[in-house]
């Protein structure tokens, strides 16, 4: 078969056309576009292969300006089974090309549907061309089916040999690059999965803040849709491509993964004494029940039994006071180092601290429950998260969700962990997810160590830290406009 070459460059475009990356709704698109125009079909009609059946993806009917479909979902139509009658069922089973001229004459098959159509539409469905979809494991993934080819002067005639044989190559190409697409679409679902496995891991390691990671996720996902439809309405703010996008979001699923390696005392760590509490309780009613046998003994009189037994109580009442508090004022810790120093001397005469070292150590803390050498080891979780990600391999498509989600507590000023990195290292996928980690971490009303802030009180903060170099500026900004009709998400 020779063709000329005007039609061999044609043939040319279309498999070049096919193998260029594009969408799944696109694609298909591409497949029946690109073999009705080839062969200058009035009608065709796109099927794939779900579960042994035939879905209808596209349909079109240029003459009546009729189209179905076209956005990646099966059209609202029963699919056609294989074991039925119909020419695209057999050609989906036998995997060979069928070539109708006259469908009307055609006693093979059963042309119920396409009668019914034409009654119904005041058309006439004459010829056929029905191409198998037969991609590289010679597995048939759908059908092409082609209807009515026209002359030059808009005649209906039969599809000839060459045109079978550009639509089965066309056929091959597409089933290929199909087979290529929903590859690729399996394994971003199992990237996907594994990051939600990854999430659900992190969150059950703590009863607070359980809803994080995804609050992160989808804000940030919410906000870069924000930022792109406003830049195409008119408005002056950066925008992020799509590829940024998807960065962002997988980013933001994986950036606190590193919490797996932090020991979960210290994620669950509600109050500043944590796990010595029980220890100190004890400790105390020793003491009283120590000062009582005092009393009894007659070593200390009745009104220093009370004197001593009303003042460590009120250490009691005063530590459980402080275990719990948001915020210690001088006042406050100057009276943790006077219990501090408190020493007991037992009925035999052995010696106790009212608080240890270790106690007092947490009882300082002056904001949160977190002692100094705590907060490092919770800190090292971003360095964790950067080198649990380098074991996964992301490819291209994710080469910056690595850099970005292990940078998440990083500042422009440089202040920031755990590298001291600032702004000139620090890309927007970066900045948008601290802003919303931040934002996140401040609203969540899920943790018993920090009062919950309000969206306005939030805010606030975000725009204190940009004043402190922290944050951008212009990103903060326009989070106050996106947070303007964005609910809050509940925890």
């Amino acid at each position: 078969m020779i063709l000329d070459e005007n039609l061999t460059e044609e043939i040319l475009e279309i498999a070049k056309n096919l193998t260029r990356p594009m969408s799944y709704p696109r694609l298909l698109e591409e497949i029946i576009n690109d073999a009705m125009n080839i062969t200058n079909s009035d009608g065709g009609t796109l099927y794939i292969m779900i579960n042994n059946a035939l879905y209808f993806m596209i349909m079109i009917t240029r003459s009546k300006e009729f189209r179905r479909g076209g956005d990646g979902k099966p059209v609202d139509l029963p699919p056609v089974e294989l074991k039925s009658t119909s020419v695209c069922a057999y050609v989906a089973r036998t995997k060979t090309t069928k070539n109708i001229a006259d469908v009307y004459n055609d006693k093979e098959f059963d042309w119920e549907g396409p009668k019914k159509y034409d009654k119904l539409n005041d058309y006439h469905t004459c010829s056929e061309l029905v191409v198998p979809l037969i991609n590289h494991e010679q597995k048939v993934i759908g059908v092409l089916q082609l209807i009515n080819a026209l002359d030059p002067d808009g005649n209906i005639v039969a599809y000839t040999e060459q045109e079978e044989a550009i639509c089965e190559a066309i056929g091959s190409l597409a089933a290929v690059s199909l087979s290529n697409r929903n590859m690729i679409n399996q394994l971003q679902e199992l990237l996907d999965s594994i990051a939600l496995s990854f999430t659900d891991a992190i969150e059950t390691r703590t009863p607070f803040n359980a809803n994080h990671t995804r609050h992160v996720a989808q804000y940030c996902w919410d906000f870069a849709e924000f930022l792109n439809k406003r830049a195409k309405e008119g408005g002056d703010n950066p925008t992020l491509d799509e590829n940024s996008c998807d960065q962002l979001y997988m980013a933001a699923s994986l950036h606190d993964i590193g919490k797996m390696s932090v020991s979960r005392s210290l994620l669950n760590k509600a109050d500043r004494l944590g796990p010595f509490i029980d220890r100190m309780r004890e400790r105390w009613r020793f003491i009283l029940t120590d000062l009582r046998v005092k009393k009894y003994a007659g070593t200390i009189t009745d009104q220093e039994y009370v004197r001593t037994a009303k003042r460590y109580n009120d250490y009691i009442e005063f530590i459980m006071k402080v275990n719990t508090a948001g915020f210690l004022d001088t006042e406050t810790l100057e009276k943790v180092e006077e219990i501090a120093a408190e020493r007991y001397v037992t009925f035999d005469g052995d010696e106790i601290s009212f608080v240890s070292d270790l106690e007092a150590e947490d009882l300082r803390v002056r904001k949160g429950t977190l002692t100094s050498d705590e907060r490092k080891a919770i800190e090292m979780h971003a360095v964790y998260t950067t080198k649990i990600l380098e074991k996964i391999t992301f490819g291209e498509k994710y080469d910056r969700v690595r850099f970005i989600a292990g940078a998440h507590h990083e500042y422009l000023d440089g202040s920031g962990y755990p590298n001291k990195l600032t702004d000139c290292d620090l890309p927007i996928e970066v900045r948008i997810l601290t802003i919303m980690d931040i934002f996140d971490s401040l609203t969540a009303d899920d943790r018993p160590y920090k009062k919950a802030h309000d969206k306005e009180g939030a805010l606030k903060i975000l725009s204190a830290m940009v004043e402190e170099g922290k944050l951008d500026r212009t990103l903060v900004t326009l989070a106050k406009e996106f947070f303007e009709t964005e609910p809050i998400l509940d925890h």
